[in-house]
C-alpha cells in the first residue's frame, strides 16, 4: 500500500489517499519500528507523495530520516511541504545537498554555506532520561495528530501554482459526508461503497451486532439480515476515519441472483441520524436507562422473597395454616407476580430502546407454542371466563426464532387481549403461513370488545388503560403492553398491525430449504 501511494500519487483520487493514510495509521502499532524503517528505505528515490511524506515525518526519528532521504519531490512541492514537516523532518531535509533554490530559500539555507546547520533548527539539549521520555511522548502526539497536520498542510498550501511550474496542485481530502450508498456480499460484509473512502467502510459487516466500541449494526439490523428481511432505519456504528466514525441509520433491502434466485447480499444507504433520532441516546438518557435497570434489579430481590414466603404459607410447608391465611398469601403472591411482570416489561422496554434486545436464531414448532400458551393463560382465561379459539391453517411452518422470544411475544399479546375482554367473551384467532420469497407466520386476532373502535394511535398510547376495576389489568397499562409487543416483534424482524376489527402479528417462518416437506401456498 505504501509503495503504491508513494509512486503514483497523481493517479490517486482524494478518497484513495485518505483511505490509504487511514489504513497505515491503523496498522502503525502492529509494525515494529525496524520494519517501518526498512519499508521506507525500500522506497528510496520513489517517494513522490506529499501527504505520505508528511505522515511518515510524524513518525519516529529513524522513520522520518529515511522518508526525507527517500523523497523525490519537485522544488515547488518541497516548498509546499516544508511548513507541515515535523522539526525532525526539517532538520533531515537541511542535510540534503540536492535541493532546489526555492527549497533552500524556504529553509533559509545559503548554498555557499552548506546545508549542515543543525543550530538553525533551534534544538534544545536535554539530559538522556528526559530526552527519552520526551521522544516517546512526541512520537505519540505526532501520530495521534496526523490528520490535523495534513489538513493544515492542505489548507495552508499556496492557492496558485508558481510561475516556474505547471504541476497541478491537488486536494487530498474529502469533506464530511452525510450519506453512504453500499452493497454487501451474502455474508453481510460490505464490498462496495459510494461516498466515503473505500478503506473506511469496505470490510465492515452488517450481519453481527456491535459489541463494546466496535463497528456493526444493532440487534434489529443483525436479526433482519439473518432472516433476509428489509432493514428500515436500523442503527449502525462505524469506526476508524473521522469522515465516517459515529452513529448512522441504515436502510437496505436484500437482492437475489436473476438466474439462480440465490441470496447475494444487501443494497442500501446509511445516513447520519437527525436531531430527533439522536435525542434519545445522549449520555443523560443512557445514564437514566442504566439507573432504571439497576432499580428494577434491586426491586426484583424483595419481590422474589415475598413470592417465596407466600408459597411456603399457601402450601403449608412449615406447618398447618388456616384457609383465610392461605387465601391471603395466595393474593399476595399474585400481586407480587403482577408487579414482577411489570418490572420485567420495563426492563425489556429499556433493553429494546438501548438496542440490547436480540432475538436469537432458532426454530420453534407451532404445536409446542400453543401448548405452552394454553398452560400459561389457563388461570387468566378462567378468571375472565374468556374462550380463546386458535385455528391453525395447515401446512404451518415453524417460526424462525428461538422459543423464548416467540413465547414472550405471544404471551404478552394474548394476555393484554384477554384482559381487554368482557367476562364470558369469545376471542377468535387464526395462525397461518404466508409463502413467498420471505415466508412468514401470520397471526390474526379478533379485537376485544373493550377496545373495539379505538383508533390505533390511542390504543398504542402508553397511558391507555382499561376502564373499570380490573385487577388483572397490565400494571403499566394496555397501551404500554401493546407497544411492547410491537417493539418485540420489530426486534425479531416481525410486525404488529391493527385494523378496525383485527390485530395482526407477523413473525418470520423458516425457509423452504430448512424443511423436508412439500408445501402448497395457504390461501
Amino acid at each position: 500500500m505504501a509503495d503504491l501511494m508513494a509512486q503514483k500519487p497523481g493517479r490517486l483520487v482524494n478518497e484513495d489517499v485518505q483511505s490509504g493514510l487511514t489504513r497505515l495509521r491503523d496498522l502503525h502499532d502492529r509494525v515494529s519500528e525496524n520494519d517501518r524503517v526498512s519499508a521506507v528505505m525500500a522506497l528510496g528515490g520513489r517517494l513522490r507523495s506529499a501527504p505520505l511524506l508528511v505522515y511518515l515525518c510524524a513518525d519516529s526519528d529513524p522513520v522520518c530520516d529515511a522518508a526525507v532521504l527517500a523523497a523525490d519531490l519537485t522544488d515547488e512541492e518541497w516548498t509546499d511541504v516544508i511548513p507541515q514537516l515535523s522539526p525532525r523532518g526539517q532538520y533531515s531535509l537541511r542535510r540534503r545537498t540536492d535541493l532546489g533554490p526555492l527549497t533552500n530559500e524556504a529553509l533559509n539555507i545559503n548554498p555557499s554555506e552548506g546545508a549542515d546547520v543543525p543550530d538553525r533548527l533551534t534544538l534544545v539539549s536535554q539530559d538522556p532520561v528526559q530526552e527519552e521520555v520526551d521522544t516517546e511522548s512526541t512520537e505519540t502526539s505526532q501520530i495521534s495528530s496526523l490528520v490535523a497536520k495534513i489538513e493544515d498542510y492542505q489548507r495552508n498550501r499556496p492557492t496558485e501554482t508558481p510561475p516556474s511550474t505547471d504541476i497541478e496542485h491537488r486536494s487530498y481530502f474529502v469533506e464530511t459526508i452525510d450519506a453512504i450508498n453500499f452493497e454487501t456480499d451474502d455474508s453481510g460484509t460490505i464490498i462496495w461503497a459510494e461516498g466515503p473512502p473505500k478503506g473506511a467502510i469496505v470490510g465492515v459487516t452488517i450481519a453481527e451486532p456491535t459489541f463494546d466500541d466496535g463497528p456493526g449494526p444493532d440487534a434489529y439490523g443483525a436479526a433482519a439480515f439473518r432472516q433476509r428481511m428489509p432493514l428500515e432505519n436500523a442503527r449502525m456504528r462505524l469506526c476508524g476515519a473521522p469522515i465516517v466514525a459515529g452513529d448512522w441509520r441504515m436502510s437496505a433491502i436484500p437482492y437475489f441472483g436473476d438466474e439462480t434466485g440465490r441470496f447475494k447480499g444487501y443494497r442500501g444507504v446509511m445516513r447520519r441520524p437527525n436531531a430527533a433520532e439522536d435525542a434519545g441516546h445522549n449520555s443523560l438518557d443512557v445514564e437514566r436507562r442504566e439507573q432504571l435497570q439497576q432499580l428494577i434489579h434491586e426491586l426484583r430481590t424483595p419481590l422474589n422473597a415475598i413470592i417465596g414466603f407466600s408459597e411456603i404459607i399457601e402450601q403449608q410447608l412449615f406447618g398447618p395454616a388456616s384457609f383465610e391465611y392461605r387465601t391471603l398469601s395466595r393474593n399476595i403472591s399474585d400481586e407480587a407476580q403482577r408487579l414482577l411482570t411489570g418490572f420485567e416489561d420495563l426492563d425489556i422496554a429499556a433493553k429494546i430502546d438501548a438496542g440490547q434486545m436480540e432475538s436469537l436464531s432458532g426454530v420453534t414448532e407451532p404445536e409446542w407454542l400453543l401448548d405452552r400458551l394454553a398452560q400459561r393463560l389457563q388461570s387468566l382465561t378462567e378468571s375472565k371466563s374468556v374462550d380463546l379459539h386458535i385455528n391453525k391453517a395447515e401446512p404451518l411452518r415453524p417460526f424462525a426464532l428461538d422459543s423464548d422470544s416467540v413465547e414472550r411475544i405471544f404471551a404478552r399479546l394474548l394476555s393484554a387481549a384477554i384482559i381487554a375482554c368482557e367476562n364470558g367473551e369469545e376471542l377468535k384467532a387464526d395462525l397461518r403461513t404466508r409463502i413467498g420469497a420471505q415466508p412468514v407466520n401470520f397471526f390474526s386476532l379478533s379485537r376485544p370488545s373493550r377496545i373495539a373502535g379505538v383508533p390505533e394511535d390511542e390504543l398504542l398510547d402508553p397511558s391507555q388503560g382499561i376502564e373499570g376495576d380490573v385487577s388483572d389489568a397490565p400494571l403499566l397499562g394496555l397501551g404500554f403492553s401493546l407497544r411492547l409487543v410491537r417493539n418485540l416483534a420489530k426486534s425479531a424482524n416481525g410486525a404488529l398491525s391493527i385494523t378496525d376489527d383485527k390485530i395482526g402479528l407477523t413473525l418470520p417462518a423458516v425457509a423452504t430449504s430448512e424443511l423436508n416437506i412439500r408445501e402448497t401456498e395457504s390461501e
